[in-house]
């Protein structure tokens, strides 16, 4: 019987010492996820070149492996306005912390510089089983009008093997109902304008890299950059000059807020206060004149908080 690609369950669990599997399960870990892929195995070769009298190939000497996997998590709540959501762990192994404020909520994931974590993902293809240890790395917000904001992680860990399994059967009841970005579901304000929004992503940009050395093999977190885009209405100057902001020097700096969901228990939020805007772009869409800006995500004096993404 051939491998039936659709039928795909992800688990992911946060390790306790890296790269030691720690046995993610169906109950508790499952990941409900969009568009995945997996290389499997990423083998790093070193290539043989010996001067010899005769040409030819002599094949590769393998110097490591690791694997990765990208996929994408619907941005939604939890259930519960302080209920640690589905996607949680996940958002964890993409060097995030998590601070739950108790009973009122919000839960909250924001960047960091040291103390990261590292993960175990299980990969179920049908029969088959795919085992990534010491999973770390990045995540992009990807938000556009009419559609369902995603998450999508790019993560790079160690090759934990591939084995013959049954599929498992996971419980994804902490993952909430999706909503569309509309002006019901949706509220946006960008350098304190309320404009109406096409699109917007946000970038973590962590650089993620992967070194095997005597005594050590494990992807490493380097560093750090966050950036992202939008695009939205023009206005006229009067409603918002916002070529002026972009060409100030110094920059003149913003905040960012997104509520996503309207619900408590089904709010996912975006908070950034330091944001710088470039690159100013026109263009067109349906008849009407669209506004396109890079952006700058900037920490304050005490760092770490470039931005954050909360549930509520």
């Amino acid at each position: 019987m051939p491998i039936k690609a659709r039928k795909k369950v992800v688990f992911c669990k946060i390790e306790v010492t890296y790269g030691i599997d720690p046995v993610p399960v169906a109950a508790t870990d499952a990941l409900l996820i969009h568009n995945f892929s997996c290389v499997p195995a990423e083998i790093q070769y070193v290539e043989r070149n010996p001067a010899l009298p005769f040409f030819g190939n002599l094949g590769q000497i393998k110097s490591g492996e690791l694997m990765r996997m990208e996929f994408d998590i619907e941005a939604a709540g939890a259930g519960g306005v302080a209920a640690v959501p589905g996607f949680g762990a996940a958002l964890r192994s993409c060097a995030l912390s998590e601070t739950i404020t108790p009973t009122t909520g919000p839960v909250t994931y924001a960047p960091i510089s040291s103390g990261e974590e590292s993960a175990t993902y299980y990969f179920y293809w049908d029969g088959l089983l795919h085992k990534m240890l010491g999973a770390i790395g990045t995540t992009e917000l990807k938000m556009s009008e009419g559609q369902v904001p995603m998450l999508h992680l790019a993560l790079t860990g160690l090759y934990g093997g591939i084995t013959d399994v049954a599929l498992a059967s996971p419980t994804l009841t902490a993952f909430q109902k999706p909503l569309a970005l509309t002006k019901a579901n949706t509220t946006f304000t960008l350098h304190g304008y309320a404009g109406a929004l096409s699109a917007l992503t946000l970038s973590q940009g962590n650089e993620i890299a992967y070194k095997n050395r005597p005594n050590s093999e494990k992807a490493h977190f380097l560093g750090r950059s966050s950036k992202g885009s939008v695009t939205l209405e023009l206005p006229l100057v009067a409603g918002k000059d916002f070529f002026t902001i972009c060409r100030s020097e110094p920059p003149t700096l913003g905040a960012l807020a997104i509520v996503h969901g309207t619900a408590a228990g089904n709010k996912f939020k975006v908070d950034a206060a330091n944001v710088q805007l470039t690159n100013p772009k026109y263009s067109e869409a349906d008849g009407i004149a669209m506004l396109a800006m890079d952006l700058n995500f900037l920490p304050s004096a005490s760092g770490n908080d470039e931005w954050t993404f909360k549930t509520q």
